[in-house]
């Protein structure tokens, strides 16, 4: 893209959610300027949220490489210049999710043209999925290039990887999300009782707009994120030994180490930030979830297959980069199917089961060609900045509809429609090089 910025017209920004989610508010948050011709301030992070971090952009990415890098696409600025030698105060907008071009232009810029400084607010997932190729490109750029994190994040992150690989040649990381925020979101029960109820009803109080949850539709409709014994039997039955190195990538799971107590079982060689790391080492990055996050990010990035629990944002952005970067595997569980299974396992062989789970798996083992292109979030497939493979052939029809569809939060991921059925074997190989 071409630096078309025209003077006194600033679009400011401010993010939701968790580390991952505001990434994604970022990434459109220059595009959007750049349809918009707008000079962007730099996005303002989320600091209200579940998490409370008060970390601003600054403390998690490298501010000098983002305005440098873009440019050449985007004027971006630090802070929001005076008017008339006084501070003012931005007219405030929040767009539709999924807002094309169109939509800005329609929405936005008649209000820029006139007060000349607009901030849109809980930005996340408020640009269309689809855009033409110039401005996809441009995503890529800001995701997979601009948005760098800070020094100190990248040599401690670095730092773990190279701890893990002195523990093992290959591990594996899998991201756990299984904090109270996520199971109180989501709706999910998992047989806690009165105590479960209450305890993740009265967060889920904090989302005015959710409506009362149906936990057994929820689950069986595949939305709610595996448990941690769950996933680890999951990897047992894609045949991941117990002698594999796990690096979990979590916050303060739900039930504490009762909760773990089956996957560290399952995977005795567990191991996280804060098993690998010293208190001293992490005390920067400890009190402020964004910048942990991006530890776990890093890690997970670097991993060899990287296992989500769930089908959230942290799962789409890793996947989408390590697509981009050279293809690693990213395997995401088919919760709708596997539901099931877990229900019923006990009436079954290991053998049995375990043949079902490889089943279950195909189209969600993280094939280098499991999506077409244009399907799911573009994030998780950045397709338009991909080279694209000829010659695939189609997985059955019966794992078509399978992906699971997300919430307002959490937003869907379509069916994957390609695959390579050896791929799904090919993972082992390499574990026991």
């Amino acid at each position: 893209a071409d630096i078309k910025t025209l003077p006194d017209r600033y679009l400011l920004i401010a993010t939701s959610g968790g580390l991952n989610q505001q990434r994604t508010g970022i990434i459109d948050a220059v595009v959007a300027a750049y349809i918009l011709n707008a000079t962007l301030v730099i996005p303002r992070l989320d600091q209200q949220s579940y998490w409370k971090d008060t970390s601003c952009f600054a403390e998690i990415f490298d501010v000098n490489w983002f305005i440098s890098y873009l440019s050449r696409d985007v004027e971006i600025i630090k802070e929001l210049p005076p008017k008339g030698g006084k501070a003012w105060i931005p007219r405030t907008i929040r767009v539709p999710r999924k807002c094309d071009p169109t939509c800005y232009e329609t929405r936005v810029l008649p209000v820029l043209n006139r007060t000349q400084a607009v901030e849109l607010t809980k930005f996340d997932y408020r640009l269309s999925n689809r855009l033409d190729t110039e401005l996809q490109k441009l995503r890529c750029r800001v995701n997979y290039h601009a948005l760098r994190f800070t020094d100190p994040i990248l040599k401690m992150g670095k730092l773990l990887v190279e701890r893990m690989k002195m523990k093992a040649k290959h591990f594996i990381a899998l991201h756990l999300r299984f904090e109270p925020d996520m199971l109180a979101f989501s709706g999910c029960y998992y047989g806690g009782g009165d105590k479960e109820r209450a305890e993740l009803g009265a967060i889920r109080k904090r989302w005015k707009t959710l409506h009362a949850s149906n936990p057994e539709k929820v689950r069986r409709n595949g939305k709610c994120p595996l448990t941690p014994e769950e996933v680890g039997l999951m990897l047992r039955a894609l045949g991941f030994g117990s002698d594999v190195h796990l690096y979990v990538a979590s916050g303060d799971v739900y039930g504490g180490e009762e909760s773990l107590a089956p996957l560290k079982r399952l995977f005795p060689n567990f191991h996280s930030k804060q098993t690998i790391a010293t208190k001293e080492e992490l005390a920067q990055f400890s009190s402020f979830s964004g910048r942990m996050a991006a530890l776990d990010y890093i890690v997970c990035d670097e991993t060899d297959v990287f296992i989500a629990n769930n089908n959230g944002n942290m799962a789409r952005m890793l996947a989408g980069r390590r697509r981009y970067f050279g293809h690693k595997p990213t395997i995401r569980p088919n919760a709708k199917k596997l539901y099931k299974l877990f229900l019923d396992r006990n009436n079954m062989t290991w053998e049995e089961f375990s043949s079902r789970v490889r089943t279950y798996q195909i189209g969600f083992m993280g094939e280098p060609n499991e999506m077409k292109p244009g399907k799911g979030e573009f994030h998780e497939n950045p397709d338009s900045c991909l080279c694209q493979a000829k010659g695939i052939e189609t997985i059955e029809e019966k794992n078509r509809k399978d992906a699971v569809e997300m919430s307002d939060e959490y937003q869907s991921i379509e069916d994957p429609d390609w695959i390579d059925v050896d791929y799904l074997y090919k993972i082992e190989e390499f574990m026991s090089d």
